[in-house]
């Protein structure tokens, strides 16, 4: 675990984690060159660049599984890394390695260009024609706005993009428009004219049934038909163009089919929008768009962004299998840093989305057994029932933690970079923790990762869904310091549970007898008495000495555990009331927004007690969180930030006197140290900011002995729980300090209080301090 890391390896990461963190959190922008691969959500590849080279050596080795559009290969070769990229759907696979073939030379790309124009300009010219209203001559469109049910060309339904008297052929570009200026018109008889004679024209286009997903709005029986989904004068563009590029020579033709493909879902029936990443067909408002001027547009933007890769390609080696033969094929412990985008949840069904593609290039999903049967996925697919079950994918998910453990080195990392599904955000995240931690892999911190995006704003706000993506960054530990898991159950909570019991509520020292009686107790609960067999002995003891030391036959527990914050009792729900606040204040006390995903990553901190119980209950709970949001903040839609809810609008009331909920924490803390002083202390500093987390005042009394003192600066009615007041127990048990002290501006839940008088610390609610204050600082504060 990472606290059984020496002091001087654990301060190195905690650096490297803060530099890593602060450099993310200040990205640049994605550079919209990137957005030539045709999927939407595509990752950023400066910031995965700055994950490796934050994460691995000059020399070191990273290993993407689930390859997708190729970002991270990229970024470890714009690092200097040595990179083994794998992707298993033949469309992504195709696309994503693109840049690593490079591009023909100018002799042979206008060769090839030149060739394309001669076979298919006759047929495009053909079947794109219109004929200008202003000086009649012929020309091909750009686009094309009509119905489809009912079909109507002369008077489809109106929208923005119709020209201002309801143009709806178009052909606006400066390259397209007529050389007598016009740049747009009304469907006419001679458009109807072109449009019957390209229905009767003969095609060969594919006829093949894709799997049916609603989900994915391939709908049986008519949009399961793959020629369904598009116009006839679309068929015979995409056929066109397909069978003049396979009669080009091998040094274009691959060049040019990848251009081909990347434009062909552009051929679909969409709307008119443009919306060509939906496989919904609309039945009005559609656009029918001319796909030789995409297709020739498409040529020269790939062509110039994969001339302009610098890549060495002798430190790549790509691949296209299964993930688990691709981890197979992997040395162990030879990897620095597994850097992957999982497809997590039902939102990935990546493989069925690309059947809108999969036909043109001679591919059929439905007839492949092997990635039917072995793709990671949660399909809504009906004939795909054993990808259904969230259980199923979540078994994969966790074989890839298990590969994993096995190839990558010692204190390597391995980050997850995805956007979590919507309904499980906060149980999902503790699943990843559990199955890390399960698997030999610490979880050291989550960063929400996404480029700001306005038209995904809105969206996310009113679906509550997270729409950024999350770096999930976790240690790969030694054997030595990894946790002992039997199956499911964390062993190292069992000892560490019993000990606690042995020890009881006062932190006595206790003997072995008393620790193997607690440990007896701990695996009869959990069904594990077969560890009580003398062989497991010597592992058990050892186990134990993570959270002890030893004084002759006397055991002392040393506070330093992962476990001595749990809260085993409180359900998820309480927790989630208890917590929601706590965030939200934590999130704004710099007085600056935060996003729906900062909250729930930060929420998820706080929900994680150690324990899968609360993973099922986070299921059911789920339904809070969004709910507790609107409770304590409010969304400023503009900059898609949530604020407090301030019950305090201004610095000082009427009086005069300074509110001490809108005072800078900062300033809170120096005050609060200032008034110990006052109280006959000797001394009391601030000593939050130097990372001692949990206490932000450390006082010397008459004594000679330091008290501790955690400050809350929150607001009405967001009330202390017992875990700020175990934290500060802890601190003082371990740091030999007389007295702990938790003061807030607002007040102590039952459970806070509780634990306040079973602890032993002591508590100052913001009444009592307004008071107490008021004595050294007559007339200063208010709350």
């Amino acid at each position: 675990m990472y606290w059984l890391l020496d002091y001087a390896e654990q301060e190195n990461l905690r650096q490297r984690m803060i530099h890593l963190q602060s450099t993310i959190l200040n990205r640049q922008p994605r550079d919209q060159s990137e957005q030539i691969f045709p999927f939407i959500g595509r990752k950023s590849r400066t910031i995965a660049r700055t994950l490796i080279e934050n994460l691995t050596d000059e020399n070191g080795l990273v290993v993407d599984p689930f390859g997708g559009s190729g970002t991270f290969a990229y970024a470890a070769l714009d690092a200097g890394r040595h990179v083994r990229f794998n992707e298993w759907e033949p469309y992504a696979y195709k696309l994503s390695t693109a840049p690593f073939r490079g591009v023909p030379s100018s002799e042979e790309y206008c060769a090839a260009l030149r060739f394309i124009a001669q076979r298919v300009e006759p047929t495009m010219n053909a079947i794109y024609k219109t004929r200008c209203p202003n000086c009649g001559a012929e020309l091909s469109f750009d686009g094309l706005f009509f119905d489809r049910e009912p079909l109507e060309y002369y008077h489809p339904t109106q929208h923005e993009r119709l020209g201002a008297n309801g143009e709806n052929v178009i052909f606006r570009n400066r390259r397209y428009r007529c050389h007598c200026g016009c740049t747009e018109k009304h469907y006419d008889d001679f458009d109807e004219a072109v449009r019957l004679q390209v229905e009767a024209m003969p095609c060969n286009f594919p006829n093949v049934e894709l799997i049916e997903n609603s989900r994915l709005n391939f709908t049986a029986p008519k949009y399961t038909a793959y020629q369904n989904l598009f116009s006839k004068r679309q068929q015979i563009a995409l056929m066109t163009l397909k069978d003049a590029i396979a009669e080009l020579p091998d040094a274009t033709r691959t060049f040019f089919e990848d251009a081909f493909i990347s434009i062909a879902h552009c051929g679909k029936y969409t709307d008119y929008r443009s919306k060509s990443q939906d496989n919904h067909c609309p039945e009005n408002r559609l656009k029918e768009t001319n796909l030789y001027h995409r297709f020739l547009e498409k040529l020269e933007e790939r062509r110039k962004y994969i001339a302009a890769q610098d890549f060495d390609l002798n430190l790549l080696e790509a691949s296209s299998m299964d993930y688990r033969c691709f981890l197979h094929t992997i040395l162990p412990n030879t990897v620095n840093l597994l850097l992957t985008d999982p497809p997590y949840g039902d939102n990935a069904q990546y493989f069925e989305h690309a059947q809108r593609i999969h036909p043109l290039m001679g591919y059929s999903l439905k007839d492949d057994d092997d990635r039917l049967r072995n793709e990671v996925v949660i399909s809504n697919a009906p004939s795909r029932v054993d990808k259904h079950s969230k259980d199923q994918f979540l078994n994969d998910i966790e074989r890839l933690f298990i590969e994993a453990n096995r190839i990558v080195d010692d204190h390597g990392f391995m980050v997850l970079y995805f956007r979590p599904q919507q309904r499980d955000w906060v149980s999902d995240l503790n699943k990843l923790k559990d199955f890390g931690r399960r698997h030999g892999f610490e979880p050291l911190l989550t960063i929400s990762a996404g480029i700001s995006d306005p038209s995904m704003r809105a969206l996310a706000s009113a679906a509550w869904t997270f729409k950024n993506d999350v770096c999930f960054i976790f240690l790969k530990l030694k054997e030595n310091e990894r946790r002992w898991y039997e199956g499911e159950t964390d062993i190292d909570e069992l000892v560490f549970l019993a000990a606690t019991s042995a020890a009881t509520d006062q932190g006595n020292p206790f003997v072995i007898t008393q620790f193997n009686q607690e440990f007896l107790s701990q695996l009869r609960r959990c069904g594990l008495m077969r560890l009580a067999h003398p062989m497991y002995e010597a592992k058990i003891r050892k186990t134990l000495d993570r959270f002890t030391t030893r004084n002759g036959a006397q055991y002392r527990l040393t506070g330093l555990s992962p476990y001595t914050l749990m809260n085993r009792e409180m359900n998820a729900e309480i927790r989630l009331r208890e917590f929601a606040p706590v965030v939200i204040e934590e999130l704004t006390s710099n007085g600056q927004g935060f996003t729906f995903e900062e909250y729930v990553i930060h929420l998820s901190s706080f929900m994680e007690n150690g324990s899968r119980e609360i993973i099922n209950q986070l299921h059911t709970a789920n339904r809070l969180i969004p709910e507790l949001l609107n409770v304590y903040a409010v969304e400023d839609p503009e900059q898609g930030k949530f604020f407090a809810r301030n019950t305090v609008n201004t610095d000082y009331d009427t009086n005069g006197r300074e509110h001490l909920c809108t005072m800078d924490p900062y300033d809170f803390e120096r005050l609060i140290a200032d008034y110990f002083v006052r109280r006959g202390f000797v001394h009391a500093e601030v000593i939050g900011r130097s990372g001692d987390r949990g206490v932000d005042v450390l006082a010397t009394n008459i004594h000679g002995e330091y008290e501790l003192i955690q400050c809350k600066r929150y607001r009405q009615g967001n009330n202390i729980g017992s875990t700020p007041i175990q934290r500060v127990h802890s601190y003082m048990r371990t740091r030999n300090a007389s007295r702990a002290w938790v003061i807030t501006t607002s007040d102590f839940t039952p459970e806070g209080r509780d634990e306040a008088r079973i602890t032993n610390v002591t508590i100052m609610n913001g009444h009592d301090l307004l008071q107490s204050l008021e004595i050294y600082y007559p007339g200063r504060f208010c709350l």
